[in-house]
């Protein structure tokens, strides 16, 4: 998986809330947190979300932006290369409704005036898209590859359709469709854009009514309302200094545009535990989104956007995300009924940070069912 590595305390605390926690499980997650957020610049923050069964709890240290408010569970953070499991759900429900087919070719979702490159006369599928397995590059050919990190101030918000369609057939595949793994934001972009035309609608409009808000997610957006747009924090380089907000227009909105906060993402992971009274088409389509696409042998498995991986002994669903200023984890066991999402407005990779969290809340829930 990427992990995106963008060149890029005044400590205000929210207590961890549970009803049911064990004080060891509440020590020990507050101080991963705590330890965390020590390695972090003055005036950002860190906010952790953790589903054990029926039970959510926030933890929250630091701020949101230089002025000294403290994060929260509704702070919003920009969440990147999240979004991607948002652009294989709306392909799983695609799927489930009948409207796609998984291993449809990309080429009957293009407008004709576009035309599709091919290796020995093949055209890539959804399927291949959804599971970076297609052959694209990570980014379009005529996208700067410099601009995303060594000019990160708003790196998508130029790159429009007829640009993506451009670079598509421009495109020189590293690999033949379906053979190898290739992690693609070029991917993710077009296939959120190709399944938004499919329901004649912008991807925007398809996570909102598909999703996000069947799911009752009222800070989940790619373009904030007012109300949320306040609590949006201000994102940092690493060197602690403030950096742009990214945006993105329809062409690659799907590869990383959302927008949310943990209370958000909290019902999105039990939503994907199977916890959340969602409507059956996202129920279902959940439960789809989790079937393996596409093995990597020891690497893990692939499914609807999300990469599987082995964790002593438990089966995890994560992914990263990270913009500007911005980093993301989210990660979950089926089994054990439990995840944890960690929201940070600074461009710090919190991948290894959100694997120990989840191990210690998978370790802590096994204990409490065998005593």
């Amino acid at each position: 998986m990427l992990i995106l590595t963008a060149g890029l305390l005044l400590l205000g605390c929210d207590p961890l809330e549970s009803a049911s926690a064990g004080e060891g499980d509440t020590t020990e997650v507050a101080s991963l947190v705590q330890n965390r957020l020590d390695e972090q610049p003055p005036g950002t923050g860190l906010v952790v979300g953790i589903v054990e069964g029926p039970d959510r709890r926030t933890l929250a240290r630091g701020v949101a932006r230089a002025e000294g408010d403290s994060v929260d569970g509704r702070t919003v953070f920009e969440i990147g290369s999240i979004t991607k499991t948002f652009t294989g759900l709306a392909l799983a429900d695609h799927v489930e409704q009948g409207s796609v087919e998984l291993g449809a070719r990309v080429a009957a979702f293009l407008p004709d005036s576009a035309d599709v490159p091919g290796q020995d006369g093949q055209s890539i599928t959804l399927e291949q898209l959804v599971t970076h397995t297609a052959g694209l590059p990570r980014l379009p050919p005529n996208q700067d590859e410099k601009s995303e990190w060594e000019d990160p101030t708003d790196p998508y918000a130029a790159y429009s359709v007829p640009e993506l369609y451009q670079g598509f057939e421009q495109t020189t595949f590293l690999h033949p469709p379906g053979t190898a793994f290739q992690y693609s934001n070029f991917g993710a972009g077009l296939l959120g854009h190709l399944l938004a035309r499919r329901s004649d609608t912008t991807y925007r409009a398809l996570i909102r009514d598909r999703i996000s808000a069947r799911l009752g997610m009222e800070d989940t957006w790619v373009d904030l309302p007012e109300e949320p747009k306040q609590r949006l924090a201000t994102g940092h380089r690493p060197n602690g200094s403030a950096a742009p907000h990214w945006h993105f227009r329809e062409s690659m909105a799907g590869a990383g545009a959302l927008r949310s906060s943990a209370r958000d993402m909290m019902t999105y992971l039990a939503a994907q535990l199977g916890q959340a009274s969602a409507p059956s088409p996202v129920r279902r389509a959940i439960e789809r989104s989790h079937t393996t696409l596409y093995d990597r042998r020891d690497a893990g498995s692939i499914t609807y956007g999300w990469p599987v991986r082995k964790q002593d002994g438990h089966t995890v669903f994560w992914h990263t995300g990270g913009t500007g200023g911005f980093r993301a984890f989210i990660g979950f066991n089926l089994e054990q009924n439990a995840g944890v999402v960690v929201l940070s407005n600074v461009a710090q990779p919190v991948k290894e940070m959100g694997l120990t969290l989840l191990g210690t809340v998978l370790r802590n829930t096994e204990g409490d069912r065998q005593g």
